[in-house]
């Protein structure tokens, strides 16, 4: 494909990251600490999206001791800025720990400068409902809580039962961002949109098997926060090559491209960035669009949005 090539300054151009997970985007080194001081033995080996599940949730269980989820907040906003992330709304799993993790977490993002975070509760898809009731209630009051997600492996876990837990987090003012459409296929999106009453799509590549679900995501504006490194990884495209992004922008959907775990795949938002332009041919105006398309689908408040607009178009026009 021809394209114009990676601006060298495309960490430069201003982004909201709104495709995240905390505790996936610790660092290697960090996450190698935090496994040494525990008694279990964890091989980071992972083949598809069940293995990777299953490798997050050993990781994570070392997540224990007061001060761990203040550090992976500092350590991310450290690693984003770099990338060029202004703004970022984070999944983060607040269960079973001995300390409130969660007012840690808000209260060592309030003291970052460069990048503002909010946080998206996390549900796990194969626990029980009344367990994220319990994460929801967990976040009550927390004003930098500003959604609800439902992740983990689809496959036998349709959304539609979690439908009254995000009513109910819906009337306390939280956003519905589930994830869908990644091992499952447009049954899931379908499901999320019409019983969640998803107001972003984390993944949603599978609409791609869904003509008319593509054109249903463009008319109605529900944006996919997709993660292109992530999807290949853990077999959901079978190579970048292959990934259904470019058939995603061309159908008009909102599309943002984001890390995901970036402390497993590698990744930041940079690379996820060059990948996106070199499959959809981005020239600078392009990369522009697809950075828009990031503070467009957040739920940053309109002056931030507006500032962020302004740069973006800034960056746009110095090159």
């Amino acid at each position: 494909m021809n394209h114009p090539g990676t601006p060298a300054d495309l960490a430069e151009l201003p982004k909201a990251e709104l495709h995240v997970h905390l505790e996936g985007a610790v660092r290697p080194a960090t996450m190698e600490e935090f496994l040494a001081r525990s008694a279990l033995s964890v091989s980071l080996a992972f083949s598809d999206l069940s293995s990777f599940v299953d490798l997050y949730g050993r990781v994570w269980a070392t997540m224990t001791q007061p001060g761990d989820y203040a550090r992976m907040v500092r350590e991310y906003c450290e690693d984003a800025a770099r990338a060029g992330v202004r703004y970022a709304e984070v999944h983060i799993t607040t269960g079973a720990r001995p300390f409130p993790c969660l007012i840690e977490a808000v209260e060592a993002a309030s003291k970052q400068r460069d990048v503002i975070l909010r946080f998206i509760v996390d549900i796990p898809r194969t626990f029980p409902i009344e367990v994220g009731f319990a994460l929801l209630e967990g976040a009550r009051g927390v004003p930098d809580v500003v959604g609800i997600g439902l992740g983990g492996a689809e496959q036998g876990y349709p959304p539609e039962p979690f439908a009254p837990l995000f009513d109910e987090a819906r009337s306390r003012g939280l956003r519905s961002m589930p994830h869908a459409g990644e091992d499952a296929g447009p049954e899931s999106i379908r499901g999320a949109i019409n019983a969640l009453k998803a107001e972003r799509i984390m993944h949603g590549v599978r609409a791609v098997d869904d003509p008319q679900l593509l054109v249903e995501l463009s008319e109605r504006g529900i944006p996919l926060a997709v993660c292109p490194t992530s999807n290949v990884l853990l077999g959901v495209a079978p190579s970048l090559e292959e990934h259904p992004l470019r058939e995603l922008w061309d159908a008009g959907i909102v599309v943002s491209v984001n890390t995901d775990d970036p402390g497993y795949f590698g990744c930041d938002l940079v690379s996820e960035y060059a990948i996106a332009g070199r499959l959809l041919g981005l020239d600078r105006e392009g990369y522009g669009r697809l950075a828009l398309n990031s503070v467009d689908s957040s739920f940053a408040s309109q002056e931030l949005k507006e500032e962020m607009r302004t740069d973006i178009a800034d960056w746009v026009r110095s090159g």
